[in-house]
């Protein structure tokens, strides 16, 4: 339910061979013994209907994950408490000492000191560790940075990281599935209704979205590419072109570019009515578009200069940018290796280099985190092979 502290409904209890419910409205106690407010019970056998967890069986010896922490964690005991009448699971031990107090000889569980506990509101159960059906919310899930979580979704089983991707919105799910290693993300693409899939891949970096559709069978890949809005599909399609190894691959095509005689004052304003600026916003780039071009085309153009962004917002508005502007900028072609672009960015101090086709024409950038991603492969593109505790 909705409850930050689920209450408990009742005990299971055994008798031989023979399980029945006790139910918590004749619960007087719980301090190492149950005591019931009445010597009656119901014998009827136990059956458990959906929505009902037991702890022992569905929540102890489990992995759950601990939000504040963003990890995954083992249950080795749950906390109970009488809260407003009632008693109610309020957190969980973590911790090696509450595994041993549980399973080792009563009489020295006292002496086992230490405890880890997880408040239960920092807790995220997962619906497929009980086999009935549960409502679970997972919205504290947001809350968890990308990298963080798609951590978690790597070492989580794949019915478990469905589970969690099930639950995201679109662009929470597109940014942590840009972090999984490769292997999951297929699995979970390909696993997932297309729809939903063809959704989550137009709010991926076209880059992104072009190396996991590389990895997907050819027939599925070209299932999601039609089922995507065309103007995304194209800019994925235009990335597939190229090499997987090539600076075209991992640049972007989303940056600002602004015409030839524009004043600071304008380019700020150009920046200002973006529907959706670029991530990162590093610099503007000074083009000079085709005769036949229209104004708002964003067909390849030629490069004039860049201003970095620091100086547009430090200078006056009315200072043309052509005062401001950097035309002494390395390039790169978007067949040269990725590994190259990077070791440009490195060697120029640069947090972003542009990308021109044969013509002397830009066509996209390469950013600095692009970079990092080629030249720190092992860090960067496979984060899933790290383990929790």
């Amino acid at each position: 339910g909705d409850d930050l502290y689920p209450p408990i409904s009742g005990l299971v209890v055994r008798d031989r061979r023979r399980l029945f419910f006790v139910p918590a409205t004749q619960l007087e106690s719980i301090n190492g013994v149950a005591k019931l407010s009445s010597s009656t019970v119901n014998l009827r056998p136990f059956s458990r209907r959906d929505g009902e967890v037991l702890l022992r069986k569905d929540v102890l010896d489990h992995q759950i994950i601990d939000i504040t922490g963003r990890r995954i964690v083992r249950v080795n005991d749950v906390q109970l408490a009488r809260v407003e009448g009632a008693y109610r699971l309020i957190g969980v031990d973590v911790s090696p000492q509450a595994l041993v107090r549980r399973l080792g000889p009563r009489r020295l569980s006292d002496r086992i000191i230490g405890r880890q506990i997880i408040d239960w509101r920092e807790a995220q159960y997962l619906a497929s560790a009980a086999p009935v059906q549960l409502r679970v919310s997972y919205d504290r899930l947001s809350e968890i940075n990308p990298v963080d979580l798609a951590r978690i979704v790597d070492a989580l089983s794949y019915r478990e990281s469905a589970e969690i991707v099930a639950a995201l919105d679109d662009e929470t799910a597109a940014e942590t599935l840009e972090e999984v290693s490769d292997e999951r993300l297929a699995d979970l693409l390909e696993g997932m209704d297309q729809e939903r899939a063809a959704d989550i891949l137009e709010e991926m970096t076209p880059g992104a979205a072009a190396d996991a559709l590389e990895d997907l069978d050819d027939e599925v890949a070209e299932q999601l590419l039609a089922r995507m809005e065309p103007e995304e599909a194209a800019d994925v399609q235009q990335l597939l072109a190229y090499d997987e190894d090539s600076t075209g691959r991992i640049m972007t095509t989303d940056f600002v570019r602004v015409p030839l005689g524009t004043s600071v004052g304008e380019a700020l304003a150009i920046v200002r009515g973006l529907e959706e600026a670029p991530d990162p916003l590093l610099a503007i780039y000074i083009i000079e578009t085709l005769p036949d071009a229209p104004p708002d085309d964003d067909a390849p153009a030629f490069l004039h200069g860049i201003v970095r962004l620091r100086n547009l917002i430090l200078a006056d508005p009315a200072t043309p940018l052509a005062e401001l502007r950097d035309d002494d900028v390395p390039t790169v072609g978007p067949e040269d290796r990725a590994e190259d672009a990077a070791r440009v960015l490195a060697e120029y101090n640069l947090l972003a280099v542009p990308v021109l086709d044969d013509d002397g024409r830009m066509i996209g950038i390469v950013t600095v985190d692009d970079a990092l991603a080629v030249l720190l492969p092992e860090i960067w593109q496979r984060r899933g092979a790290r383990a929790f505790g």
